[in-house]
């Protein structure tokens, strides 16, 4: 008898384990099916009063990532709770924290939050809709949100419709919620449905902080110049750039010995920086139209801060806008000067070594710069960047194959701070021709005006940038890999490019991404031709007399 219930349990264990194990046969990818809501979906005169909804499914269901996937318009001021989310059941249940809206009709749009909980299967982009008047609205509007600049669009974009009546002012994409809102798809498409007739903002941002409003500073964010004046469906297209933010002053910064930084926000053209309670005499200000920090030198050796800390006060102005700020001053600083060689592309013939310093230099003397290859001493020449007052390249001979020692005696450069450099040994290496492809570019329906053209690698790391007017480009002695291009129209030719302004409804400066990477080969020369056809839509690229080793052998017969 003891053996028959040992046995007994045993079959009982068995029994058990056999009950959640699948028995064979295809995977299950039906998602959840809706049967029934309460109220009613598409109910009219829904009571403002109602408290909680109750969806019911054919099969139990959980609530993925319902934070970031749910989207209710118009939106509540107290956000709604929805269940289940770590418990399956065979209902959603919402709770609503607030009395709806009259004659309203609101539109709960599930995303991919609704899946089953089995296999996964979701059940996309699920609309509850119900009315508290006496029809549902039924206008849309579609269209595509995208971020022309970026090859990746991002995860989060929202696109939403403001209200324009009498209480409407643009700074409400500031303070509230879009009256109307809709994720758009991986591929940028929305839809806003169930509207009603009326007058529209319409916007889009990319809602990295996930409250389903614009945080500006945070966020990409694009609109419709016009109003829009909804009468019947309607289809749109936005483009999202950073937002130009409003003038601020932000903070200043010691950044080293004699440095100052100042930072800003607004893109000024120029600002005014003065100091209040000391007096420098050797003062240098570089700033940058348009960026976002203004550099401070100055001299102490000359211009002596007494004691080793000291607050120092600054006025800044801004056309009318007068600030005071101040920063503590950490007189027990030193300096010296250093040299660093930097640059996100090897170094070849067409690509000479570039520098930068720790500080603005005052002189460059080649005299005192030695250029070797074995024990060749070759002729050289700095080159400063006119654009930046702590970078140059050096200019030598260059051959693929081959190995450079660069040596820069003392005094071969001389700081604001009237300091030299010591002795410094800098090696380059260029690769062997075997290693690396050229890459020609030819573009056709070029922009009208001055603009960008900037190669990145599938970091997307900007590894070169040229500022022009031409149409036809060599990017010769590049790495195997693969490589994209973009372009920033300078449309006011003003040497920036200018994100959009909603406040003053000016659009951002046009851009453009090329549609596909290119694979460069070691010795291969890649020709390529991108075809801007329109200001708005670039075509696919072509790909033409792409030349292997042997091949140009053939063509040289």
């Amino acid at each position: 008898m003891r053996y028959l219930g040992i046995l007994f349990c045993l079959f009982l264990i068995v029994s058990c384990a056999r009950q959640g194990t699948p028995s064979g046969g295809p995977k299950d990818e039906t998602p959840p099916k809706f049967l029934s809501s309460n109220p009613d979906t598409l109910s009219l005169n829904v009571p403002t009063d109602l408290n909680e909804i109750r969806i019911n499914f054919d099969e139990y269901i959980l609530l993925k990532d319902h934070t970031q996937n749910i989207i209710v318009s118009p939106p509540f001021v107290k956000n709604p709770s929805f269940m289940p989310v770590g418990t399956p059941n065979k209902y959603v249940r919402i709770k609503l924290n607030e009395p709806l809206k009259e004659n309203t009709t609101y539109n709960i749009n599930f995303g991919n939050a609704i899946q089953d909980h089995n296999e996964g299967n979701k059940l996309p982009y699920f609309q509850y809709v119900f009315s508290t008047g006496d029809y549902i609205d039924s206008l849309e509007i579609s269209g595509k949100a995208n971020v022309p600049s970026l090859r990746k669009q991002p995860k989060n974009l929202i696109v939403g419709l403001y209200k324009i009546d009498s209480t409407y002012t643009d700074s409400l994409i500031l303070t509230e919620k879009p009256f109307y809102i809709a994720k758009a798809a991986e591929d940028g498409s929305f839809k806003l449905n169930y509207l009603h007739s009326g007058k529209y903002q319409l916007i889009a941002f990319d809602d990295e902080v996930q409250n389903m409003q614009f945080d500006i500073g945070k966020e990409m964010f694009g609109f419709r110049k016009e109003p829009i004046e909804l009468t019947e469906n309607q289809s749109f297209n936005i483009e999202l750039s950073n937002q130009i933010a409003a003038y601020r002053v932000g903070k200043v910064e010691q950044k080293g010995y004699g440095h100052l930084v100042f930072r800003f926000s607004g893109n000024v053209d120029e600002i005014d920086v003065k100091p209040l309670n000391h007096e420098f005499t050797t003062s240098k200000i570089s700033y940058k139209p348009k960026s976002d920090s203004l550099n401070f030198w100055f001299n102490p050796t000359i211009d002596t801060i007494s004691g080793k800390s000291k607050r120092i006060q600054f006025t800044t102005q801004y056309k009318d806008k007068i600030d005071t700020i101040s920063l503590v001053y950490n007189s027990g600083q030193k300096h010296s000067l250093k040299v660093e060689k930097f640059g996100k592309l090897t170094e070849s013939p067409s690509r000479k070594p570039t520098f930068r310093t720790n500080s603005p230099f005052s002189n460059l003397d080649s005299a005192y710069v030695r250029v070797m290859k074995d024990s060749i001493q070759l002729n050289h020449q700095f080159i400063p960047n006119p654009k930046k007052e702590n970078e140059f390249t050096l200019d030598f001979p260059m051959e693929l194959s081959s190995q450079y020692k660069i040596e820069f005696l003392p005094n071969a450069i001389r700081d604001f701070f009237d300091e030299t450099n010591d002795t410094l040994v800098f090696e380059v290496r260029t690769q062997a021709k075997n290693d690396l492809g050229n890459l020609h570019l030819k573009l056709e329906g070029k922009p009208n005006h001055p603009f960008w053209l900037q190669l990145l690698n599938e970091k997307d790391e900007v590894l070169d940038e040229i500022y022009t007017t031409e149409s036809e480009f060599d990017f010769n002695f590049l790495k195997t890999g693969n490589y994209y291009f973009k372009i920033l129209v300078d449309e006011n030719a003003n040497e920036f490019w200018d994100a959009g302004d909603f406040f003053t409804k000016k659009q951002a400066e046009k851009s453009f991404i090329y549609p596909e990477m290119i694979n460069v080969r070691a010795l291969w020369d890649m020709n390529e031709t991108w075809i801007l056809t329109t200001p708005e839509i670039p075509t696919l690229p072509t790909h033409e007399n792409e030349k292997s080793p042997s091949e140009t052998e053939e063509d040289s017969h």
